[in-house]
């Protein structure tokens, strides 16, 4: 008779990022290099949703320049009273059927899995139930995993975000190589 232990729930997660796509990249980086949750048939999914609308603005695109891709408050395209719009937060879907395992490798795997995550992106809420056979428990509280991750300093997806230089009247200098001397 096989063992079984079951992970369902959903965790609100905020990656860094500029643009909306920017921010869905490295969500999806950061999403790949976890850590497995295992089962012998099969591993615990995620599904990735954009929650709708936007929660944050800018008056300049990612390069700090008012551009023609900004949008006006009826959605058309504003030099002047243009907005960036991004949504910051993510919903996390886990779900695993997880064959041949026993609740507490169960755990210790996806407790490492999560906190992984909330080194690399601002976990927001929490609730994610790990069942077993005759135990269950239940993380409903974002309180501890919130401030893991350290976005003043060099974090893991810092690397992901792209960086442009600018000469020193601080126009884009557009692939061009710059020179460190002046």
């Amino acid at each position: 008779m096989s063992s079984w232990t079951y992970v369902h729930g959903t965790i609100v997660a905020s990656p860094p990022g500029r643009t909306q796509h920017e921010k869905r990249y490295i969500l999806e980086t950061v999403l790949d290099h976890l850590p497995v949750v295992t089962g012998s048939e099969r591993d615990m999914e995620v599904y990735v949703i954009q929650k709708r609308g936007h929660n944050s603005s800018s008056g300049s695109d990612e390069f700090f320049e008012r551009t023609n891709n900004l949008r006006d408050s009826r959605g058309r395209r504003s030099y002047k009273r243009g907005w960036l719009h991004t949504q910051d937060d993510y919903i996390l879907v886990v779900d695993a059927a997880l064959r041949d395992r026993e609740f507490e490798d169960t755990f210790q795997e996806f407790m490492k899995w999560f906190c992984r995550l909330s080194k690399r992106v601002f976990v927001n809420d929490v609730n994610v139930k790990i069942k077993g056979f005759d135990k269950q428990y239940v993380i409903d509280n974002p309180d501890p995993f919130f401030n893991m991750s350290d976005f003043d300093n060099d974090n893991w997806c810092s690397y992901l975000m792209w960086k442009y230089d600018r000469d020193k009247d601080g126009n884009l200098l557009s692939g061009k190589p710059v020179n460190r001397n002046e």
